[in-house]
């Protein structure tokens, strides 16, 4: 029986004929079986083994070290064999920055010192660590304000003005686009959490209302309010609650990343549509329903690259499912949203009697172009993680 050989090895034979392809020796029988050089490199920092790409090697300290230990970490936008970027990670012992062990390779640069190769004859996979899954049981509004009380502060920590990352290069742009102009408007924020959305819309002139469930980002919100002195009101309720506001009152209405955590999206929808005066917008963005669904994440052959192009699938399951979801981002506890399928938000909105005018699928903007690493356009291209619509109360001359 021929040798099996190493993944990495036959990727870069594909383009460099010439290249050596090795028999593969460890994670035999996965789809991506690797030879030696092309294994897990133990870190001489953690002592942990890491994917030869998620690991450079420093000449002073004469260590290898993983991504985990570096102290920076670039990408380097260099075409070479299959790729068409390399990494760089900052020493933590040096401070020098240097490339990782493929692009080493490449230069024929490579430490070698192979002895340093994990012992570990697989990758452990089962088992399985999905990304989300199914909640058991009944939850209420009390249930998701404890949920994002306990997120709230790490939640606060990821934002800047413009948000998180996903907003700033994805979804925020078209969402504002979709917005128009608010100088001299009443807007509601419909779950306005931080209130970094509120702030962002005063700022352009809007007289701002911001409803959120969570006290403790409410109190957060609240802070930033006493600090910047921009006018903004804000309510800590469910945004359910009948009569909270009153009827007519708001130009336009927004909720950014909201419904999908809103167990009554109906009766939230119908407040909004009752406090909108006629001809008012509503512009709500939501997760996409058709990718978070079932075990979410993209399919890796190799779990431990740190190459995104090695995504070969995002995996989506049960679409048609409706019910709540626990899903595991960075270092938050699970946090608790509600799935339901796409056209369920669609009869929702003209069972209220809104009129849907425009629909958005963001991908990334021209800011996120020239910002992001090649690595990270790439990806954001793949798959929609968030759909926009606005919708219109009819009347008022529309």
């Amino acid at each position: 029986m021929p040798d099996l050989p190493c993944c990495y090895c036959a990727t870069i034979a594909a383009v460099d004929a010439a290249y050596p392809v090795a028999p593969a020796v460890f994670d035999i029988g996965s789809a991506a079986p690797r030879c030696a050089r092309h294994w897990r490199y133990v870190c001489g920092q953690c002592g942990q083994p890491a994917h030869f790409m998620a690991t450079a090697y420093c000449p002073q300290a004469a260590k290898f070290f993983c991504v985990r230990c570096a102290t920076g970490r670039r990408e380097v936008a260099v075409p070479f064999w299959a790729w068409e970027y390399s990494y760089e990670y900052q020493s933590p012992w040096s401070g020098g920055w240097e490339p990782t062990l493929d692009r080493l390779e490449f230069e024929g640069r490579h430490p070698g010192a192979l002895d340093a190769v994990s012992k570990e004859p697989w990758l452990v996979r089962y088992p399985e660590q999905p990304g989300q899954w199914r909640a058991s049981g009944t939850f209420t509004d009390a249930d998701v304000q404890a949920n994002w009380n306990v997120n709230a502060r790490r939640w606060d920590a990821g934002y800047d003005a413009d948000g998180d990352r996903n907003r700033r290069y994805q979804s925020d742009e078209p969402m504002l686009a979709l917005l128009g102009d608010v100088q001299g408007l009443r807007v509601l924020d419909v779950g306005s959490g931080n209130g970094y959305l509120c702030r962002k819309l005063a700022r352009a002139g809007a007289t701002m209302t911001g409803v959120e469930l969570s006290d403790e980002f409410v109190r957060i919100a609240r802070h930033y309010e006493d600090e910047a002195l921009l006018g903004i009101t804000y309510v800590q309720a469910s945004i359910t609650t009948p009569d909270l506001l009153p009827a007519d009152s708001f130009d336009k209405a927004v909720s950014n990343y909201v419904l999908m955590d809103v167990q009554d999206y109906a009766a939230a929808l119908a407040q909004v549509f009752r406090v909108l005066r006629p001809g008012g917008s509503f512009v709500v963005v939501i997760s996409h329903p058709c990718f978070a669904c079932g075990p979410g994440g993209y399919v890796m052959p190799a779990p431990d690259s740190p190459r995104r192009e090695e995504r070969t699938a995002f995996r989506v399951d049960n679409y048609f499912h409706r019910g709540p979801y626990l899903g595991v981002w960075g270092n938050f506890s699970p946090v608790l949203s509600f799935h339901r399928p796409l056209r369920d938000y669609w009869q929702a909105f003209a069972a209220v009697g809104f009129r849907v005018d425009a629909f958005e699928e963001p991908s990334i903007t021209e800011r996120g172009r020239a910002e992001l690493p090649l690595g990270q356009v790439q990806q954001a291209l793949r798959v929609p993680y968030s759909c926009i619509f606005r919708l219109r109360k009819p009347g008022g001359g529309q």
